[in-house]
């Protein structure tokens, strides 16, 4: 794996210990660079096709990209190239690609300029901008929608290098040389005011005072004559001081040339958040302002930062580090605000909610969420009823929820990030809460996001049109659905989204009978990293797979471990219900009347409840069903009718065909079983009635329990 090398900065290049290789005709070059591309994440079959083909794949159009995939893997090795469902993945050694490599040395160029040392950040910059070797990135494939994307964005990057590096030579008194250079950006890019700033400084420089007031005359005229605009304080610090001969401006590169360095990204970074529900792009710009801040001493830009690395949900940072490290960084900037401010305010409520959401509590975010109704701070109130919210997706708090998500979309923050929360979460909770007018909620939410996208709330709900498609038995279609849905969520930077895509295939073959063939798949799930620390629910499904697939062994042991010393301890989380369904068919399946008592006495509470996991993303059916099924498990066959017959009407108000088909022959059974007058002529109706259902589904026909 070492051995690989991709260049992409210019003409596509592959090379192996040193050497280039040619790897194939214009797909394999096309397939390799996509996968550079993403390098690390997860790129599904159907967007690997796409890039091929465009609307226009073939048939069998998975098969030969597969066979592309096999035959680039004989040319770089198996090693370098994994599937990972939905598809594929490239590992590369940190280093072996080029624009990653250009990324790094651009990004430590600008830290180190923004802390004051311009002879060492040149080095760097020059050495990120040596790196490119034709004039555009990924430029052999401009009729490739994703790589003309990020071709363009490593542009934006490399322009940006370009600026930061000519700040560095202005700083350490490199000026004269530069003006030629500035002249031909300035052509170039007439809008650019940072560039402008640097000519009229360069020029300033060399001694001439009357060609950069005149480069300040050519540049206002150029933005009033394009946008109707003066220019902006960038630009009039810079001619200000040069009318007033600021020998600042000549000892040093003045800090009005480019600005706060860490505003930029934090402007960038809360665009990227708020308005577009960018995660990914959020959260490299806050990296950035984090530190920039924090070198300036400025303790404002320092909170704004820290809260947006915080993102949109809780514990968005999954791993032990990232998270322990988010928690640091807002402890840190809460001691250099005023906590009786705005930024104090949100800083409290986004740690409360951090602390209290692994812990699997809610006191703290809570408490938050009082402190800022008292406050009348509309912003800090609006994200601490979101958080809050989040902090609850149990089963216990249904009304609490719902309070909170009426209150939030009436909150006037002026910001339309907190009406989109607002309208997400009275979506997702009516949802949870089996509300028959769900998707009329649902049908709101779309129409807010048309008028202007936000990735992250899009994610959502896609999923829960993943979630509906699986309940009207419309499987192939979910199927489909689900991998547009985990390309959306990694798009969006949401680290939920191979764990969503997980449950939604698992609820697809959960309902066809076909839940064993998931055994490896769920197996290197259970232990990802980036599942939430309070998620169970893998445990669960794997040990409901195996059970189904006769690996008895298999799923009494992952059953063992979800049980630990007692089920009662599993923390009521959003995967709490659809953790103890799985456990009730598992203990169904292995005939553990013990751990199916258990089960039952645990759900009893929740029967008039969807079993349905995270936000809504994958629904299991009433949990009657689950009840009747841990009812026939310890011998109670009366009971067991009672809910079942009760589950069946249930999936029916659901609209949950596949659910309905299941519980009608699990009632059938429970009837068999208990024998009593009429019992086996209501037991041939239910049969009669599910298989008649079942036949409506679109996919494999619905087989098993």
């Amino acid at each position: 794996m070492d051995g690989v090398d991709l260049g992409v900065l210019g003409p596509f290049e592959v090379r192996l210990d040193g050497e280039p290789r040619d790897v194939g005709g214009p797909r394999l070059r096309t397939l390799l660079a996509v996968l550079a591309a993403e390098a690390g994440r997860v790129v599904s079959v159907a967007a690997l096709g796409r890039a091929l083909w465009g609307a226009d794949a073939p048939a069998h159009a998975d098969r030969t990209v597969r066979t592309y995939l096999s035959r680039l893997r004989g040319t770089v090795g198996s090693g370098v190239i994994v599937t990972r469902p939905p598809g594929y993945v490239l590992h590369l050694a940190p280093d072996a690609l080029d624009a990653a490599r250009f990324e790094r040395l651009a990004a430590d160029g600008r830290r180190v300029l923004a802390a004051g040392e311009p002879a060492a950040a040149r080095e760097r910059l020059a050495g990120a901008l040596a790196l490119w070797r034709g004039h555009a990135a990924y430029e052999e494939f401009g009729d490739v929608e994703t790589l003309a994307a990020e071709g363009m964005r490593l542009d934006r990057l490399r322009h940006n290098a370009v600026q930061d590096r000519i700040d560095a030579e202005l700083a350490i008194g490199e000026d004269t040389g530069l003006i030629a250079e500035l002249e031909a950006l300035t052509t170039a890019f007439p809008g650019h005011e940072r560039l402008w700033a640097q000519l009229m400084t360069a020029l300033y420089r060399a001694g001439r005072q009357s060609d950069a007031l005149a480069a300040f005359r050519r540049a206002r005229h150029g933005l009033i004559t394009a946008a109707g605009v003066e220019p902006s304080p960038v630009l009039t610090q810079v001619h200000r001081r040069v009318l007033a001969h600021d020998p600042a401006l000549l000892a040093t590169r003045a800090t009005a040339v480019a600005g706060p360095a860490h505003d930029d990204a934090l402007v960038a970074g809360e665009h990227a958040l708020l308005d577009d529900g960018d995660l990914r792009t959020s959260r490299e710009h806050f990296e950035t302002a984090y530190v920039r801040a924090e070198r300036a001493g400025d303790a404002a830009s320092l909170a704004r930062a820290a809260l947006g690395l915080g993102g949109v949900w809780v514990h968005e940072h999954r791993t032990a580090v990232a998270a322990a490290a988010l928690l640091t960084r807002l402890r840190h900037a809460l001691e250099r605000v005023d906590p009786g401010s705005s930024l104090g305010h949100r800083l409290q409520a986004r740690l409360a909610a951090e602390l209290d959401y692994e812990a699997g509590t809610h006191d703290r975010v809570l408490a938050a969420v009082s402190r800022t109704r008292t406050a009348g701070d509309p912003v800090a109130h609006a994200e601490a009823l979101s958080l809050a919210h989040h902090c609850l997706l149990g089963p216990d708090h249904a009304v609490l929820r719902q309070e909170l998500a009426t209150e939030l979309v009436g909150v006037r923050s002026g910001r339309r990030t907190d009406l989109v929360m607002g309208v997400l979460w009275d979506t997702v909770d009516r949802f949870l809460a089996g509300d028959p007018h769900a998707e009329r909620r649902l049908g709101e939410l779309d129409d807010l996001l048309a008028e202007r996208k936000h990735l992250a709330a899009s994610f959502v709900a896609d999923a829960l049109k993943v979630m509906l498609a699986i309940r009207a038995g419309r499987f192939r279609e979910a199927e489909a659905g689900a991998q547009a849905c985990a390309e959306l969520g990694q798009a969006a930077g949401d680290f939920d989204a191979l764990g969503w895509y997980g449950a939604q295939l698992v609820a697809i073959r959960w309902f066809q009978g076909r839940l064993g063939e998931l055994v490896p798949v769920l197996d290197g799930l259970m232990h990802s990293p980036t599942l939430s620390p309070i998620d169970n629910s893998y445990y669960s499904a794997l040990a409901v797979a195996a059970a189904s697939a006769g690996d008895r062994r298999t799923a009494a042991g992952a059953l063992a471990r979800l049980c630990g010393e007692d089920l009662g301890a599993l923390p009521r989380s959003s995967t709490w219900l659809t953790s103890l369904c799985g456990a009730a068919e598992t203990a169904y399946l292995l005939d553990d009347r013990t751990t199916a008592a258990r089960i039952h006495e645990l759900l009893a509470p929740y029967g008039h409840l969807p079993a349905m996991a995270s936000l809504g993303i994958a629904c299991f059916g009433s949990v009657h069903h689950q009840l009747g099924t841990t009812a026939l498990t310890a011998g109670d066959p009366d009971r067991a009718v009672t809910h079942l017959r009760a589950a069946v009407r249930h999936n029916l108000a659901l609209a949950h065909w596949p659910a309905a088909v299941f519980s009608r022959r699990r009632h059938a059974e429970a009837l068999v079983r208990r024998g009593a007058p009429g019992d086996a002529a209501a037991a041939e109706r239910e049969l009669a009635a599910a298989e008649e259902e079942a036949r409506t589904f679109t996919g494999p026909p619905v087989s098993g329990w």
